[in-house]
């Protein structure tokens, strides 16, 4: 599982296009120097390792969360969110280019591009590496770099493109229309990635031939390129040893996470000098549980710092009576670990302690049972008049709990260095854009077929035939309702609705939090400041309108 767990962060004597601090000027004496170390077979493959190091710092982290997950119609404030950094989510006018979380994501892509850049570029004059070796190191390299060039426009708009390893300082910036990027960076990259990465690595977690052809598949989706989108997507459904697993929570058991439907994980490891920060993805989506009365803290349950929380579309979007998705991706039974008392009764370790259901309950049935009984009464979530007893209440704290990321294999209660692999591509989402790219075409039909491989997975036992959609059942709204289902707090979600027009008119309706605030400026983010304050062209490399 973790054998790219050795993926370096070399400490490079190059200073990158993002960085104009003053440089010590020496002789290495005894010390590798990037023209040396990389000019060695085994220095290269260093290279490329610290090519894959920015994975760790978005997939898994707190910023990237942020960005791709809440600001959306599923996601708004928990506590901690409201507490802690609630500008992203709410687009306030407190959403700057000062924002520590855009600058981060912004910085790490652009120390990960310049690494590619050096890999990409050396690895022809390298002696003693075979051409096989020497195309898979260009291969894997070019495939990162796409990666994070897609990030980075889809967030930022139009960016600084360079495909040349910056040495030394440079001081000046351009901005490159995304559609050049694009046309002469993303796409052709990982076209290179499919001639000549192998369908299977000889190290799991390293990029292959079916996740370039996933990732193209994503890309060509978003830029309206519907057969070929269609095409790449159905190849990795058809020409692969690629499973749906059944049932769907089985996805998210940790000690399953290199499973058959993976395309592509980031790796994550139990050795903490190897694993550095680890994947801290389960701390955002949990609420503080340890509020009741029979319950502390404990690793099972996960250390809560209540980020995220489900919009009332996001609780209504499943049908819990046929979809085994509402259950496969929430948490929403706790039991006591400790004695205590609720409602006036007696509670002992092992009996229910927090139930929480997707529908309206009696109050008479909520104060007298043995444990919190939350409903939901699609009162707004985020309202602050609504009762403790509701989803939502006590100030955003109690709410279903995405589990896809919880780790109970933590080395603490309150270690934050998680050891999950984190998906990145799995086989379900081909499917999807498939279907997605196929009702594009008018091709209802072979659309309706590819959405119905993925909700057949999803039927619970015996609900197979009601979970089948026809041909009438296609739209805009269901194609972005199932793609909801299907993929919930999997970093998708702004992209999604970027990409489809809808960012604006479904946060409108859907994230109460953010309707107020939200704008046409708010397809894009802000420039991060310090990178234009770096620049010394900054009439030409300008801050995104609005900001």
């Amino acid at each position: 599982m973790k054998n790219v767990n050795s993926i370096l962060s070399l400490t490079l004597l190059l200073v990158g296009l993002f960085s104009c601090q003053s440089v010590l000027e020496e002789t290495p004496v005894g010390l590798a120097t990037a023209d040396s170390y990389y000019a060695t077979p085994g220095g290269l493959e260093d290279g490329l390792k610290a090519v894959y190091t920015p994975l760790r710092r978005f997939y898994g982290r707190e910023e990237a969360f942020f960005l791709t997950v809440t600001g959306t119609d599923m996601f708004t404030n928990g506590f901690g969110g409201v507490t802690n950094y609630p500008d992203i989510n709410n687009y306030s006018a407190n959403f700057l280019g000062s924002n520590a979380f855009v600058r981060a994501v912004w910085d790490n892509f652009y120390v990960g591009i310049n690494q590619a850049n050096a890999v990409i570029n050396r690895a022809p004059g390298v002696a003693g590496v075979t051409e096989a070796n020497r195309t898979r190191i260009i291969g894997e390299a070019r495939f990162l770099r796409a990666l994070y060039y897609f990030h980075l426009v889809q967030q930022f708009g139009d960016v600084h493109f360079s495909l040349e390893e910056t040495i030394g300082v440079q001081t000046t910036a351009k901005k490159t229309p995304a559609k050049t990027i694009y046309e002469q960076g993303i796409v052709p990259d990982l076209q290179y990635a499919i001639e000549h990465l192998p369908a299977k690595a000889a190290a799991y977690g390293r990029i292959t031939k079916p996740a370039s052809e996933a990732l193209l598949a994503r890309v060509q989706l978003t830029l309206g390129n519907w057969a070929e989108a269609e095409r790449l997507a159905s190849q990795v459904t058809k020409a692969y040893d690629f499973q749906m697993i059944k049932p769907y929570a089985s996805l998210w058991d940790i000690n399953n996470d290199a499973n058959a439907e993976v395309v592509w994980s980031v790796q994550y490891t139990a050795d903490p000098l190897t694993n550095g920060a680890g994947n801290e993805s389960h701390l955002f989506f949990l609420f503080d549980y340890t509020q009741n009365p029979t319950i502390i803290r404990d690793l099972p349950n996960g250390r809560a710092y209540q980020r995220f929380m489900p919009t009332n579309y996001l609780i209504k979007l499943f049908d819990p009576s046929k979809d085994s998705r509402w259950e496969g991706s929430f948490k929403t039974v706790w039991f006591a670990n400790n004695r205590g008392t609720i409602n006036g009764k007696t509670v002992m370790p092992g009996d229910t302690a927090i139930k929480i259901v997707p529908y309206s309950v009696p109050d008479a049935a909520q104060t007298t049972a043995p444990y919190w009984y939350i409903d939901f009464k699609d009162t707004w979530v985020g309202a602050s008049t609504i009762t403790n007893n509701e989803i939502g209440g006590g100030q955003r704290r109690r709410f279903p709990v995405i589990k896809k990321y919880i780790d109970p294999l933590r080395t603490s209660i309150n270690a934050t260095d998680g050891r999950r692999d984190f998906i990145v591509i799995r086989l379900a989402e081909m499917y999807l854009i498939a279907g997605e790219a196929a009702w594009r075409q008018n091709k209802l039909t072979e659309a309706a077929a590819y959405f119905n491989v993925v909700r057949t997975r999803a039927a619970l036992a015996g609900k197979e035939k009601e979970m089948q959609i026809t041909t009438s059942d296609l739209s805009l709204d269901f194609v972005l309702d199932e793609r909801g289902r299907e993929l919930a707090g999997e970093m998708h979600r702004w992209y999604d609705l970027k990409r489809t027009g809808q960012l604006l008119a479904r946060v409108k309706k859907y994230n109460l939090d953010a309707a107020p605030n939200i704008k046409e400026m708010h397809l894009v983010r802000p420039i991060p400041q310090t990178q234009i304050d770096r620049v010394t062209n900054p009439g030409e490399f300008t801050q995104n309108p609005g900001y």
